[in-house]
């Protein structure tokens, strides 16, 4: 008869069912609003560039984001897709985040978020712009690299006049030894500081949109990542 000391459960323990494995996939046992799994396919509708492309969860990220006494969480998918018109893959972020206020079933807002950039640490940077008490961050060149004339620079502010960072403790879900499970050897947790803005703009038929950017600085390393995008609807995305 096995022990119960980790190495098998006795007869007791059956037909008690105490000291029962927990046959829950790990990214179910996480925050995962749209209940999927690493390997899952990711479809949307609101775009013509993306509409035709299937974009597979390459990773999972869980944020835990500690205000006062409350915690808060959202999750980002990372999608990779394939196109013909591109010769690299299109990766993506989807990001969940629960909002009392949102008025769909999911009950959460939905980003669909790109790299912008990233670079390493610099204090310069760190401390002037991400710090600079009036929550402002400028950009003056457009995707291309060319500097904008004055008066059309990019204006971001901080979301809710929040000029303090947001510090997260990160989960990592990745089957990285591609046998279609997510093992908890497999997970890899870390700590984070963001800074969210957005600002108002116009997209190409005219009309008005928010476009957000998010500042991830890597508590460890220093890294910094930029991702740049703007919030869809629940029924623009289909998981399968």
């Amino acid at each position: 008869m096995a022990s119960a000391d980790g190495r098998g459960r006795t007869l007791f323990e059956i037909l008690t069912g105490k000291n029962q494995r927990d046959m829950t996939p790990l990214e179910l046992q996480y925050h995962n609003p749209l209940e999927a799994k690493v390997g899952c396919t990711v479809c949307f509708e609101h775009e013509a560039d993306i509409k035709d492309i299937n974009f597979v969860i390459e990773k999972i990220s869980v944020y835990e984001t500690q205000i006062g006494r409350q915690k808060f969480y959202h999750t980002d998918y990372h999608l990779k897709g394939i196109s013909l018109d591109v010769d690299n893959y299109i990766r993506m972020r989807l990001r969940v985040i629960p909002d009392e206020d949102a008025v769909n079933k999911l009950g959460c807002r939905i980003q669909l978020l790109y790299l912008y950039d990233e670079m390493e640490y610099d204090q310069g940077f760190h401390e002037g712009v991400l710090g600079d008490p009036s929550g402002i961050f400028q950009v003056n060149y457009d995707d291309e690299g060319n500097e904008l004339p004055d008066g059309s620079e990019k204006r971001y502010e901080r979301v809710g006049g929040n000029t303090n960072p947001y510090h997260a403790r990160l989960t990592l879900l990745e089957d990285k030894d591609g046998n279609a499970t997510v093992e908890e050897s497999e997970l890899e947790h870390s700590k984070a500081t963001y800074w969210e803005y957005a600002r108002n703009t116009d997209d190409e038929n005219g009309q008005p949109f928010d476009e957000f950017l998010t500042v991830e600085m890597d508590d460890e390393t220093g890294f910094f990542t930029f991702f740049r995008g703007r919030e869809i609807e629940p029924y623009q995305v289909t998981v399968f």
